[in-house]
């Protein structure tokens, strides 16, 4: 299946999701007007949640996005894991 959302931050800041899944996630793209230090670690991200589980929880979730951030160094401006989250809960939905 494919879902895709868009999710204002406070703040101001645009995340838009584009999915396919089953019942784990396929292949995903995320998009908006943020910023990561250094500039692929966008890739390290998307990869990274490729295989989860939809369903696996925002917590889950949350803290897969927390643990790339970590081991790759990367800092996120204008965005955050639990953004992320709740915009791919969305484009579940």
């Amino acid at each position: 299946m494919k879902g895709a959302s868009k999710l204002k931050i406070p703040g101001g800041k645009l995340i838009s999701i584009k999915l396919e899944y089953s019942s784990t996630i396929d292949d995903i793209q995320i998009l908006g007007d943020f910023f990561l230090h250094p500039e692929e670690s966008l890739q390290k991200i998307e990869k990274g949640l490729v295989g989860m589980p939809v369903r696996s929880g925002k917590v889950a979730m949350e803290q897969r996005i927390k643990a790339i951030a970590e081991e790759n160094g990367i800092e996120m401006m204008g965005i955050t894991p639990q953004a992320i989250c709740k915009a791919i809960e969305m484009a579940v939905q």
